[in-house]
């Protein structure tokens, strides 16, 4: 009886552990997933999305899949919205496509130029496959119906290995070859912030150095250009004015989170150019590095060429920066910099006044402090900036200044 019940006992508990493995698996199953779901919500919650434009409209966007990953194709969806959230399908078609969306990464090394497709529920859907990993930035560029352009700004991260970051540096000649073509930019006046100007590309052969006459319109235009500012916050996509085949509009501006209107001046009257001569005409709103990605089509291939450019401040920004910025003619300049403090060792006189004219410049460097410990002085460094202090040693020997953090140091010695 008791090796009977024994029996029973591992009968009973093999079967429930049975059942429980069962209805664990058929729930498993048969209900709806809540992992999915989240991943779904994590996906969409880590594209940040931020409006360049003062408008009532936005585009959500939103991705199929957990998660955006190298080499896998993206699909990207577009809802653009009004402000009480209804669904706008009713978008310009601007250049022959409804959305211009500009992907690239967010050192400015990538450029892709692509156009979402409206589908039969009002939204806008493109497929991409991102070749690198790391942080990337989409520009939604529309217009809906009776309304200014939109443009809308998307930060998202890649999951897969990264490539070494490009920097950003200045190009030194404004012709550059590529793709069969030999481009070369003019600008009609210096580079400038809040001045218009005219941006003029001649466009030759690269084998034979010979004009071109046989460039294609792409989107229903001779060039594109897309401009962005280094640290990605601004925007400018311009259409060329063809001198004489047609009148296309290109002064749709620098778009950017703070927006402002500026006192450009009179507009540059354009230039009689040829059919191998392609302008523009735009605004750079600030000082600053700019990357320009000019496109051409010839021979049914797109060609994109990039510029770097460098924008000075306005004339009377430089007026005002070097009225800020001047080193009184009996003061000793002092530069700060990531290198330190140059010339780092200064010699005095015991009981003579002397005028330091410190000037930091730039902000890539920890000196946003100059400091006298042993005299109980502190004052900031703006970058850019000339700051000066005057000092009379009581004491012969080695008088330490430093920045405020205490990793950049200098001395002065005072002799007698």
């Amino acid at each position: 009886m008791i090796e009977i019940n024994r029996e029973v006992r591992v009968f009973v508990l093999i079967g429930g552990v049975f059942l429980l493995a069962f209805a664990l698996a058929y729930a498993t199953t048969s209900l709806p997933s809540t992992r999915e779901s989240k991943s779904e919500r994590v996906a969409a919650s880590s594209i940040e999305r931020i409006s360049l434009t003062n408008t009532d409209f936005r585009a959500e966007l939103t991705t199929e899949g957990n998660s955006i990953v190298v080499g896998q194709p993206t699909s990207f969806i577009f809802n653009v919205k009004d402000s009480k959230g209804a669904l706008v399908r009713d978008l310009l078609l601007v250049h022959q496509k409804p959305i211009h969306l500009i992907l690239v990464s967010e050192d400015l090394a990538e450029f892709n130029h692509l156009h979402p497709e409206a589908q039969s529920d009002g939204s806008y859907r493109v497929n991409f496959t991102f070749p690198h990993g790391g942080a990337y930035r989409l520009y939604a560029d529309f217009t809906p119906s009776n309304a200014s352009q939109v443009v809308e700004q998307y930060k998202l991260t890649v999951s897969g290995p990264p490539v070494d970051r490009v920097t950003l540096t200045e190009d030194q000649a404004f012709t550059k070859s590529l793709g069969g073509l030999r481009v070369t930019m003019r600008p009609s006046r210096a580079l400038r912030a809040g001045e218009a100007l005219l941006l003029e590309f001649t466009v030759a052969d690269e084998a034979t150095g010979k004009p071109v006459t046989d460039l294609q319109p792409y989107l229903g235009s001779l060039a594109h250009f897309v401009i962005l500012t280094e640290d990605t916050s601004r925007y400018l996509h311009v259409h060329p004015m063809e001198g004489g085949a047609s009148s296309g509009m290109n002064d749709e501006g620098m778009v950017g989170k703070m927006d402002e209107q500026m006192d450009a001046g009179p507009m540059p009257k354009p230039k009689p150019v040829s059919n191998v001569t392609v302008s523009a005409h735009t605004t750079f709103p600030d000082p600053g590095l700019y990357k320009l990605w000019a496109q051409f089509q010839r021979a049914g291939k797109v060609v994109t060429v990039p510029f770097v450019l460098r924008v000075n401040p306005s004339l009377a920004a430089a007026a005002k920066s070097d009225a800020v910025n001047s080193v009184p003619s009996d003061a000793i300049k002092v530069t700060v910099s990531a290198k330190g403090f140059q010339p780092a060792r200064i010699e005095v006189k015991q009981n003579q006044k002397v005028k330091l004219a410190f000037y930091r410049a730039d902000a890539q460097n920890c000196a946003s402090e100059i400091a006298f410990p042993s005299l109980g002085i502190r004052k900031p460094l703006p970058p850019g900036q000339t700051t000066v202090i005057e000092i009379t040693p009581k004491d012969s020997g080695a008088l330490t200044f430093a920045c405020g953090m205490g990793m950049l140091r200098g001395t002065l010695v005072v002799s007698q």
